[in-house]
């Protein structure tokens, strides 16, 4: 059985002690807005994620996900927004740019019509300007709906060769609050 715990010297603790100071200082923002909002999120201890429940069937999530680079590694900022309950299925995405609007991944007529929804809902437009995104993901069906947001900010990026420290870009407090809006009206229509 292998041992969790690292020797205090060694290389791997010290650079898992490097990076959950990182995740730490990126989770700090969204963890104050959820704190600002009226939720009590829960902050895992190594600073993976932070869970907040929202009512009785809706779960709030901020943690990270890596995607590994020729060069290094990205660690993005990903929150997660859950609601259960049966829907009808749909997969929408959102299309960024000058005309940025929700689209439908699959060929379902309820895929359009949500996206129709949320392309009309004149509340999203000023939430997705500032939220300072680069990914929406919404999917919803027999376990109800599920909403990812990607900020461009929250990234801790690794470099290793050259051998070069990682380096954060921080959420800022405005940027924070606009993603857990964003997330939870998502999540509400």
């Amino acid at each position: 059985m292998r041992s969790e715990r690292l020797a205090p010297l060694s290389l791997r603790h010290r650079v898992s002690l490097l990076y959950e100071g990182r995740r730490s200082a990126v989770l700090a923002e969204p963890v104050d807005a959820m704190r600002r909002a009226g939720l009590h999120p829960a902050v895992e201890p190594r600073s993976r994620y932070a869970r907040s429940l929202l009512g009785d069937d809706t779960t709030v999530e901020v943690g990270f996900a890596s995607s590994v680079r020729i060069f290094g590694a990205l660690i993005d900022t990903l929150w997660t927004g859950k609601r259960e309950g049966a829907l009808p299925p749909a997969v929408l995405a959102y299309r960024f740019g000058r005309g940025g609007r929700f689209v439908a991944k699959t060929s379902s007529r309820r895929g359009g019509d949500l996206a129709d929804a949320l392309n009309d809902d004149p509340a999203l437009r000023p939430l997705l300007a500032r939220a300072e995104l680069k990914n929406i993901h919404l999917a919803q069906g027999l376990q109800g709906r599920s909403v990812q947001l990607q900020p461009l900010a929250g990234t801790i990026t690794a470099l290793y060769f050259p051998p070069l420290p990682p380096y954060t870009v921080l959420i800022r407090p405005d940027e924070a609050d606009a993603q857990l809006a964003l997330l939870t009206r998502l999540l509400a229509g």
